[in-house]
Formats: C-alpha cells, structure tokens, sequence
C-alpha cells in the first residue's frame, strides 16, 4: 500500500508541556477593543450613576462590583452574546472575558437581576459616555438626525387582545370557572374525585381572570384599543416589512459629524409626529449647545412641534406631510396665493376666499367663498358645491421647514446616511431584533447597553482604538 504524506499546518500535542505567559495581561494585545471596555468603565463613577452594590455594607456576602457586570455586559452585546447563560459560560472560556473580568465568573441569575435592577443607571451611563465626548471636543453638536424604529417586545402577539375580543375572552373564562366550581362542589359528595387538582386548576384559572379584568380596567381608563396580557405596556404598532408588531417604538437623535447617538428613548406610541420636539430638546440640553440643526424625515412632520422647535433655537429641517388632491386636472392648494396681512386666499380666478371655520381638534382654519358655482372655471377647481382651503394654525412653521428641504436637497441624504446607520448595527451586528426582558424597563436597559456598546465601537472607528484608549486613561 503506498502512502502519500501530505503537508498541512500542525498544531501542537497536547501531551507536550508548555509555558505559558507570566500574565494574564499577556493574553490581549494592546490594541484589543476589550481594553476600551476596561478603561471606560472603570472611569465612571458607578455610585453616582446610580447602580445598585456600588456600595456595599459591612455584613452579608459580598456582592459583584456593578462595574464588572457592565463590562460583561458591553463585552457581550458588541460580540451578540446577548443571553446571561451564555455570557456566564464564556466567563471560563474566552480568554478575553477571563482577562476583562479577573477570572470572575457570575451566574446568569446574577447577570439577569444586574440588568433588570439598573436601567436607569445604565441610561446614565450613555449620557456619560456623551458628556466624555463633548468635553473632549470629539462631538461638533451642531447637526443631529432623529429617526425612530419599532422593535418587538417579549410578549407574543397571540397575547395581545382588541376589546370585542378581550370581552369574548372574558365570557369564556367565566363559564370555565363556573364549571370548576361545579365540580369543586360536587366533588365534597363524590371522594373518587381529585379535590386538589380541581382547585388548583381553579386558582390558575381566577388569577388569569383578574388579570384580564385589570386590562380591560387599563383599556377603559386610557382609551387603548389594545392591551397585552403578558406585558401591558408594550403596543401594537405598525412596523415596515414586519407588518403589525408587539413592541416599542426606539428613538434615537444621532450627531451626523461622529455618528454617535446622543441621546435615546424608548416610548409605547406607534406614531413618530409626537416625538420631534422632546428628543430635539433633549439632545440641545444634553450637548450644551446654544442652538441645534435637526433633519427628520416627513413621519416627525408636526407644525405645532416645528413651532415648539424653533421657539427654542432649534431648526428642523422636515418634508411637510401632506395629502394631495387625487384629481389633478384640479387646482392645488399651491394654485391658490395666501395674503397674511389680510387672512385671505386667493384663488387661480382672482376670487378671494376668506376665513369662515376654525376646527381646534384638527387645529384648522378653512376657507371659502359664496358664488363658486357661478365661476367658469368652477370644474377646474372642485366638483363640490364650492372650494374649500385649510390652512394649519401653525402652517407658517410648516412652510419654513419644507423650504430649507427645498433649498438644500442633501439634508434628506444626510439624514438618511446617518441615523440609518445605527439602528442595521444594533439589529443586525449585534442581534437585538426582540427583546429578551420583560416590560419597558427591560426594554429600556437592552436599549442603553445597546446604545453604549455602538458608541464605544463607532468611536473605535471614528478616532482609532489607541487615541480613544489614550483619552479615557488621561480622564481616570
């Protein structure tokens, strides 16, 4: 038989003796992104942060240092180890780990209750991360882009309820309980029955009843039309390509210069028209600027927000959404030439048309004129008995942001490059499409180590690990 040797890389045999580093320091290489988690973390002053063990009493087991659970934390959402029973595994076996945390090595249980227990404080550790930035001048605060993203909670959507269907629920369980009361009675005369199994499946069956009863409670009190079971104060929402989600709606403000989110929310409204003016004056506070640039895209599109904005030196540069007249053999509103002085439109036939109704909960005023249906021109301009034109109580604000998005068409592609950016990274680099904690403060912690983990890595990018590193041990 003959035999061909063929050449390949060999590793070592694990019976040979070898000598190891004289330090586990010798395992990470200098410019390792695992060093930037030690070197910002241990920087930070957990106690004023607000993390729950930074300070410990004098009895009692000692607990972990909170320090050294975010560091695990970080280290697991940039490497999407996302679950506390993986990251308690890695603690003995990735060198990396094993280097970042001492040789510690937490239960999962312990890792679960840190991040339950701490979003508050994690939250403030983002903003602390921001306040690094800008006091290294590293952020220009001039621009930021506002986008939100929807993302699924927990809870499944077999366990969210319309209220025709919570109440059909209800009967159904009603009727179920009057069954088991049946048998519970019957079973005092009957001993082959077994008692203990009927009220168990009982109780199980009431305390369902109590909590659909207090979300029901929930719906009437706030006029939802939907409610969780499982998690109430997640929503149904709109979400894209995923259709109708259970979840939350993400708001992040991102600084176009660096690409950094400055600021963060998480928030149960499906619609974004809300949220321009709170996140907009969030990032001014937080930045410290004097005055703020914003781009958003036309679902932020709120002239009493955009006025709100502007009153407080911020620009928003957002498309006017707005609806169009289907027939366009018809006249547009832009047909028609608004007269501030006088309050009064005039229309493409030299008719003037004047203020006649004012809706405050569309916050409208309208406009029209008697003698339409004498007008030649009357079949280019309406098939109804006359014309009607409604102006926003806050159109002017409206006006002013459309045109800046006019004049400079490249604020929508800057927009769109940066605040896109984050949200593919965080769902897809690091996996975070659903959250794993229940409710929204769970919710709101997956966000912020999230949020903490794309900042360190952009700025990685941005400035290069050895000048980041180099500031973050200047500041300590």
């Amino acid at each position: 038989m003959r035999v061909f040797f063929m050449r390949h890389i060999q590793g070592e045999s694990r019976q040979q003796s070898t000598l190891f580093p004289e330090s586990l320091d010798d395992y990470v290489s200098v410019d390792n992104p695992v060093r930037i988690i030690d070197a910002y973390v241990d920087q930070l002053d957990m106690a004023t942060l607000g993390f729950t063990h930074a300070q410990t009493k004098t009895t009692g087991r000692k607990p972990y240092h909170p320090g050294d659970l975010l560091k695990l934390y970080l280290y697991g959402y940039l490497n999407q180890l996302r679950s506390t029973r993986r990251l308690e595994k890695e603690c003995h076996r990735n060198l990396e780990v094993v280097w970042l945390l001492k040789r510690l090595a937490p239960d999962f249980k312990t890792l679960a209750n840190f991040r339950q227990k701490n979003s508050h404080a994690i939250r403030q550790a983002c903003r602390a991360f921001i306040r690094f930035c800008r006091e290294a001048d590293l952020l220009d605060g001039r621009i930021v882009a506002i986008d939100g993203s929807k993302f699924k909670a927990a809870a499944s959507m077999d366990k969210t309820y319309k209220s025709e269907q919570l109440s059909k629920l209800q009967r159904h369980l009603e009727h179920r309980i009057d069954d088991y009361l049946k048998q519970l009675k019957a079973s005092e005369q009957d001993d082959t029955q077994n008692r203990g199994d009927i009220q168990k499946a009982l109780k199980q069956l009431q305390n369902r009843q109590a909590t659909l009863n207090a979300r029901a409670q929930e719906m009437t009190d706030t006029g939802a039309k939907h409610c969780c079971e499982t998690e109430p104060e997640a929503r149904r929402m709109r979400s894209g390509r995923d259709g109708i989600v259970v979840g939350y709606n993400i708001q992040t403000a991102v600084e176009t210069n660096t690409g950094l989110i400055v600021h963060y929310d998480i928030t149960d409204q499906g619609s974004d028209n809300r949220q321009l003016e709170p996140m907009a004056k969030a990032v001014k506070t937080e930045l410290k600027a004097k005055a703020l640039e914003v781009l958003a895209d036309a679902g932020y599109s709120n002239g009493e927000q955009l006025a709100a904005c502007e009153e407080s030196d911020i620009t928003p540069n957002v498309p006017t959404n707005r609806s169009s007249n289907p027939k366009k053999d018809h006249y547009q509103k832009s047909d028609f030439r608004y007269d501030a002085e006088k309050n009064q439109y005039a229309c493409p036939a030299g008719q003037i048309l004047t203020q006649k109704t004012k809706n405050t909960a569309k916050k409208l005023y309208q406009y029209t004129r008697v003698g339409c249906d004498t007008c030649p021109q009357k079949s280019r301009c309406t098939s109804a008995k006359q014309r009607w034109i409604s102006r926003h109580f806050y159109e002017d604000a409206l006006e002013r942001s459309q045109k800046r998005i006019d004049d400079d068409p490249g604020l929508m592609k800057t927009r769109a490059a940066t605040v896109e950016r984050p949200f593919g990274h965080i769902k897809q680099m690091m996996g975070l499409r659903r959250f794993s904690c229940w409710g929204k403060n769970g919710a709101d912690a997956e966000v912020g180590l999230s949020v903490l983990a794309y900042n360190l890595t952009r700025l990685m990018n941005h400035i290069g690990v050895e000048r980041l590193l180099g500031l973050l041990q200047v500041r300590a």
